[in-house]
């Protein structure tokens, strides 16, 4: 069904992206020339079609009846992995689940959950409490945060020191209009913007402390879900 909706909505994306062009050539040839009118209408269609295209590959997950384990490792290798960061991938939390990623870096330790919903699902906030269409997300927000306390009851086990976790899940498919949405404790965005917002976080612990933490995660139980990112 989502397939036919997609494929009956081709020309009215398509006479969308003409009227924005349109737009655009006649605003750029009104305020500077016409060459600058068609660069930006070139642009302006280009930016509708890379929209779309983004929407696409966000569902295709959900589509295809998958998490999204393998396209966010891809995203965890590609982006912070050689800037210092340490990922690990499919671990178990006894009596909570199985983690996707654990991501251990200067600015903090993350796990990273993957979510696949359909494209039309709505996920927002208000006033601190997560909805999920229309219907309050409490019990996801939950559980993450029950995996993210529990991994951090095991680290300082390990460590014999305080470390912090925090639960991230990455939306494929559904509506997040606003880039990401942090409610309940718990951070919501899409996969292409967490390593930014991985990165732009304020710095917490030096490379040795990385690698002493890093080297704690390892011990931790691994699950059948690693062999699914490998």
């Amino acid at each position: 069904m989502h397939e036919q909706l997609w494929a009956q909505g081709l020309r009215r994306r398509l006479q969308i992206r003409g009227g924005i062009a349109a737009a655009a050539l006649i605003l750029g040839t009104v305020a500077v020339a016409f060459w600058f009118g068609l660069l930006a209408a070139a642009l302006a269609a280009g930016i509708d079609a890379l929209w779309h295209w983004r929407q696409r590959l966000a569902s295709s997950v959900w589509r295809k009846g998958q998490r999204g384990e393998r396209r966010t490792a891809r995203v965890l290798r590609l982006a912070l992995e050689w800037r210092g960061y340490k990922v690990l991938h499919g671990r178990s939390v006894p009596g909570r689940g199985q983690i996707d990623h654990l991501v251990i870096g200067s600015t903090g330790v993350m796990l990273v959950d993957n979510r696949a919903v359909p494209p039309e699902t709505e996920i927002a906030q208000y006033r601190g409490t997560l909805y999920i269409d229309d219907r309050p997300g409490g019990k996801v927000a939950a559980e993450l945060r029950e995996m993210a306390d529990k991994t951090a009851e095991m680290l300082r086990e390990r460590l014999g020191d305080d470390i912090a976790v925090e639960p991230v899940a990455i939306v494929w498919g559904g509506d997040l209009r606003r880039g990401h949405v942090g409610a309940e404790g718990v951070t919501i965005l899409r996969a292409h913007r967490l390593s930014g917002w991985i990165r732009n976080r304020r710095a917490r612990y030096t490379p040795e402390q990385v690698a002493a933490i890093f080297d704690a995660a390892t011990r931790l139980p691994i699950s059948r879900q690693a062999l699914i990112v490998r």
